[in-house]
């Protein structure tokens, strides 16, 4: 029934594709807006559930995580945090019990391998962090917003049955997606997954990832949620701040690496057994509440923080300790295994101190500097330099700063290639490149023809994947060879899913005018693997590898 269901689905695509006469590169866009509707779908879901949560334990739901724990009894913001750290370990430790095999982040599902994110795992994580989140955990929630954007898009996209390097390309745009969803930068979004996970602009990628940001933020627009974070109406500045600007960036490059360092050191020390992990984010979670007693925005990721400091609102000694709590908090609750990412308060920890700076050296807008720091700071500790820059622009809407913002991007980005150290999304690959074999790049092709089948009957089969060979096995089975329409049965090479790249190119030269390999398990069909397929996974191996040697 459900090869019947696929059948019907494909051919319905395959007529409509001809009557619009779509070609390739108008699919891939109409399939990228789809993938932007999905993940910021499930972005925005994300955001309601952690509101929920937020709301059910704090019975308030009308103001923002730090104004709600504000007005809690000093007992409560000391339990809340732990009792959620409890209830957020639970997820994670079911989500270990159900499949112990290393799950892939968005990351690496768009950048390596066959883009198939598990769909329990993912909604497992990214429970556990609405958890964490609605109950005042110290962590940004980027991480894991993207994660379930992208599984969305992933599921979206073996739905749709697209290729391996075709979905790789839906869980970017679904990440791309629900960051755009969340903080409503289209254009940081996009060059923010290009720059980080493929390690190049190029412009195949970046034309998708476009049209899914721009699908997802009209989405948010229709909802009327549209716009900025973190509004500032710093003006122009003097050419003396300007002087201090280039200052600023370059004492906040080394601080960013540092933090990038503490982070690192945090999680090698604090993420130990799996048995001891509920635990571990316990205790995390009553020192952020003990803490909260006496600073309540130190709680969240740190988004009302820096809205209040770009108001005025905080005074130099109250922003000098937010700072450094909120630097030792997000490394200890980052490292003890909770859910959710560092981007923002990597962003909060910027603003901080170049409003610090700013203030200390007696500038007439220390907004202006915040938002310096802010860029300056992310391109020390990400060595993402055009991202930074678009990150500060469209959180705040304020262009008047673009050429300070520059400066201080290009001072701190240059600085910190001299610094020793990781950026901070390598450790997102920490363990090097990972050893891809012929089984993670295949196409799965469960439809398959016996030995003597009819046109009639093949062409059926080839419906389930256009432009593939059909594989042919007798009748207990086994593999024979493939077959296209209006040609005979070719007896070809094959390959094991366990086999390296290199063995499987190795296979590709004994056949120079074939496309496709099967892939044969204990003589049964596992799936096709594509030449091409082959060639670019192995081009972005080689491009990951040079981008992590420049870095």
């Amino acid at each position: 029934m459900k090869h019947r269901a696929d059948y019907r689905l494909l051919s319905r695509q395959l007529e409509l594709m001809r009557l619009l006469r779509i070609g390739e590169q108008q699919a891939v866009l109409i399939q990228a807006v789809l993938m932007g509707l999905a993940g910021a779908c499930a972005a925005l879901l994300f955001e309601a559930a952690t509101t929920a949560v937020q709301g059910l334990c704090t019975g308030d739901w009308l103001h923002n995580r730090v104004a709600c724990f504000a007005a809690l009894p000093p007992m409560v913001r000391v339990l809340l945090p732990c009792l959620g750290a409890v209830a957020a370990a639970l997820p994670l430790l079911w989500a270990r019990r159900v499949d112990k095999r290393r799950i892939p982040d968005y990351m690496e599902a768009f950048s390596l391998g066959n883009g198939r994110l598990p769909r329990r795992q993912g909604v497992l994580r990214s429970l556990s962090a609405v958890l964490s989140l609605g109950t005042g955990a110290c962590i940004g929630k980027e991480g894991a917003l993207m994660q379930i954007a992208a599984v969305a898009a992933s599921a979206a996209g073996r739905w749709l049955h697209v290729s391996p390097h075709r979905l790789r390309l839906m869980v970017g745009c679904g990440a791309a997606a629900g960051m755009t969803a969340a903080f409503h930068t289209p254009l940081a979004a996009c060059l923010f997954v290009s720059e980080v996970v493929v390690g190049s602009l190029s412009i195949g990628y970046l034309a998708p990832l476009l049209v899914a940001s721009c699908a997802a933020y009209a989405l948010v627009w229709c909802m009327g949620d549209s716009a900025a974070l973190l509004p500032c109406a710093a003006g122009v500045i003097t050419a003396r701040d300007l002087l201090l600007c280039a200052a600023a960036a370059a004492l906040l490059a080394p601080l960013g690496k540092l933090w990038v360092a503490w982070l690192g050191l945090a999680r090698r020390a604090l993420n130990g057994s799996a048995a001891w992990l509920v635990l571990r984010m316990a205790a995390a979670g009553l020192l952020v509440g003990a803490v909260a007693v006496y600073q309540p925005a130190i709680v969240g990721n740190g988004q009302e923080a820096m809205a209040a400091l770009l108001t005025d609102e905080l005074c130099l000694p109250e922003a000098a300790a937010l700072w450094g709590l909120k630097a030792l908090l997000v490394g200890i609750v980052f490292g003890v295994g909770t859910m959710g990412g560092v981007l923002t308060p990597t962003l909060m920890l910027g603003c901080f101190g170049g409003w610090v700076f700013g203030s200390l050296c007696g500038a007439e807008s220390p907004a202006a500097f915040a938002l310096v720091g802010m860029a300056a700071f992310f391109a020390a500790a990400a060595r993402t330099p055009v991202t930074a820059l678009l990150l500060a622009v469209e959180l705040s809407m304020n262009a008047v700063l673009i050429f300070p913002l520059m400066a201080a991007v290009a001072v701190a980005y240059g600085l910190s290639r001299y610094l020793p150290g990781r950026s901070l999304y390598d450790s997102a690959h920490s363990g090097g490149l990972p050893k891809l074999t012929a089984g993670d790049i295949m196409v799965l092709c469960p439809v398959q023809v016996h030995e003597g089948a009819d046109a009639a009957r093949l062409a059926h089969a080839a419906m389930h994947h256009p432009h593939l060979p059909v594989p042919v096995v007798d009748a207990q089975g086994k593999y024979l060879g493939l077959r296209s329409a209006g040609e005979p049965l070719r007896k070809l090479p094959t390959v094991a899913p366990s086999d390296s790249l290199s063995e499987a190119l190795r296979q590709f030269t004994c056949v120079p005018q074939e496309d496709y390999l099967a892939v044969v398990q204990g003589g049964r069909v596992a799936g096709l693997l594509s030449r091409t397929e082959l060639y670019q996974t192995m081009a972005l191996l080689f491009r990951r590898e040079l981008a992590a040697k420049r870095r």
